[in-house]
């Protein structure tokens, strides 16, 4: 996806923009237009005073001047607090949206992408779009108000001058910028793309410390970001000089134009009625000129929320993109039938070019079966759970669960399958929270009923705490075995209709291994469980065994 347009298309995606835009563009050019207003009245009002002496006779122009300064004031003070605040809901709108789409994103993009990509890199893309509102969509609104302000002011005082403002305004809002724009586009693009690599390779390498210092590498961590740190440095530094010559041309241009109505005011009848007014005329031209600045760096802050947007979009929409059938708004179903059967027909699956995991593979399980699918690693056991389901994408033969197609199944507010997967997440809080994601309304003795299926109740009878013991990020404070039994007692908890378990009892001890899978099938009676594995244990517990041989299913003949 290109970023030419990225920004304007998600703010469109998200909504609620236009009003904030409108209303921080009015306020500033309310703000311009009053600074215009106090230039005039003040220029005015010294230079009657110094004809006339007193200031006595010019009451109805001291109150204009307070008028301005005061209505320039409180339209600053508006024009930011509103203007951010618009920002803030804006953003709030977007984080909202963007975790919306996250979650039922194509599980192949995401696992295409370091962790870094999406959890610093998006941050900080998010981030940045918080210049979008005021910096590249009001601009352009304030800059031409405040011009038509200036012209229909300097139209009643002098033609001339009007003329000659909007001349060297055009000039430098249309003719200036497209001289240096195509190295600010480009290098501000290139920075964003920089920064966001920089938090990806500093989040992978922090995650991976003790590994370094393990193998003595640690210097490999300060390397990387000192040389990300130096390229940024340098790009920077072009960029500041590439702003450093808009901010010459401005001052350039607001000069010239200044001097140029002077010289063209000096032939000016000092019997003209306007008079006194005339000699404000190049403040006005000279205040007007305050809405350029922030229009000549529109483009740079435009193409690195280009940028930013184009990295949120490409991650938001990839459930639309490659997957359209898990894009449903309302899943119809309130549950699917009281007893599903695992339905697989003609399912081909591959990974992008890469070698086909299965090949018109067709199985049933009928609901209450205790079911075995034995293959070596690699051969499809964890594909096979991704797309039961739902969080991967299928588009040659068909998947149904009581009928139901998978994708349908994740928008059911209770799960009609629970699994555990090999790199299931466990969160940075407590046991008890942990199993609450299987059952949030579960008491603690269902609680600690699932945790003795699970062989988990050794760890909560010594660790202090019990239930509302933590267990550090990912689960760091357990062993492998404890993970495992807490990821194991988190699914059996949820009591759904078919359960899941791909090597659930990889990391359990021979005896503890077989004492588990006992439990878990007796408190399972009725229901259907599909053990994915190459354990002998599990294979001689199960009703039906079924091989992965060469990407299709083939039944163990007893």
């Amino acid at each position: 996806m290109t970023s030419k347009a990225s920004g304007r298309e998600l703010f469109q995606r998200i909504g609620k923009t236009h009003r904030w835009v409108a209303l921080s563009a009015l306020l500033g050019i309310v703000t311009i237009g009053s600074g215009i207003g106090l230039f005039a009245m003040a220029i005015y009002l010294l230079t009657r005073s110094a004809v006339l002496g007193t200031a006595a006779s010019l009451s109805l122009t001291i109150l204009g001047v307070r008028f301005f300064a005061l209505t320039r004031v409180v339209g600053r003070y508006c024009e930011r607090y509103l203007g951010h605040l618009g920002t803030f809901r804006v953003l709030s709108h977007l984080r909202v949206w963007l975790f919306e789409h996250l979650i039922e994103s194509d599980s192949i993009i995401l696992a295409d992408q370091r962790r870094g990509d999406l959890v610093a890199g998006l941050v900080d893309d998010v981030d940045t779009m918080q210049d979008r509102l005021l910096r590249v969509s009001s601009p352009p609104f304030v800059a031409f108000g405040t011009l038509a302000i200036a012209v229909v002011a300097l139209l009643a005082i002098d033609v001339r001058g009007a003329v000659i403002l909007t001349l060297f305004f055009l000039v430098g809002a249309l003719a200036v910028p497209p001289l240096l724009w195509s190295q600010t586009r480009q290098r501000s693009g290139q920075l964003i793309r920089l920064r966001a690599k920089r938090l990806t390779e500093a989040t992978e390498l922090f995650d991976g410390l003790e590994t370094l210092k393990i193998w003595g590498r640690t210097d490999q961590l300060s390397e990387s970001i000192a040389y990300l740190d130096t390229q940024e440095s340098e790009l920077t530094h072009k960029l500041a000089q590439t702003r450093s010559l808009l901010d010459i041309a401005v001052v350039g241009i607001t000069g010239l134009c200044v001097l140029t109505i002077v010289a063209a005011l000096r032939t000016t009848d000092a019997s003209t009625p306007n008079i006194w007014w005339i000699t404000a005329t190049p403040l006005i031209a000279l205040a007007s000129f305050e809405a350029l600045g922030p229009l000549l760096t529109l483009p740079d802050i435009r193409s690195q929320t280009d940028a930013a947007a184009g990295r949120i979009l490409l991650m938001a929409t990839s459930a639309t993109l490659t997957n359209p059938q898990i894009a449903i708004e309302q899943s119809s179903l309130d549950y699917p039938a009281a007893n599903p059967e695992i339905e697989i027909f003609n399912l081909s699956f591959s990974y992008g070019n890469q070698a086909p995991v299965f090949r018109n593979a067709s199985l049933t399980i009928p609901f209450g079966a205790t079911v075995a699918i034995a293959a070596p690693s690699g051969a499809g056991k964890s594909t096979l759970l991704q797309l039961l389901v739902g969080l991967l994408p299928h588009h040659e033969g068909t998947i149904s669960i009581g009928g139901a197609q998978t994708a349908e199944l994740l928008k059911l507010p209770r799960p009609c399958v629970a699994t555990v997967m090999q790199d299931d997440h466990v969160f940075d809080t407590t046991v008890r929270d942990n199993l609450l994601v299987g059952d949030g309304d579960a008491s603690d003795q269902q609680l600690l009923d699932a945790c003795a299926i699970a062989g988990f109740q050794p760890f909560l009878d010594t660790r202090p705490g019990g239930l509302d013991a933590p267990i550090g990020p990912n689960g760091e404070l357990l062993s492998g075995g404890e993970r495992q039994r807490l990821m194991i007692a988190r699914a059996v908890l949820s009591n759904s209709p078919i359960l899941i378990l791909d090597e659930a009892t990889e990391h359990l001890e021979p005896g503890l291994r077989s004492s588990v899978i006992d439990e878990i099938i007796s408190s399972r009676k009725n229901r259907t469980t599909v053990i994915l594995a190459h354990d002998i244990d599990a294979m001689t517990r199960a009703d039906i065994v079924y091989d992965i041989i060469d990407g299709a299913f083939v039944r163990r003949q007893p």
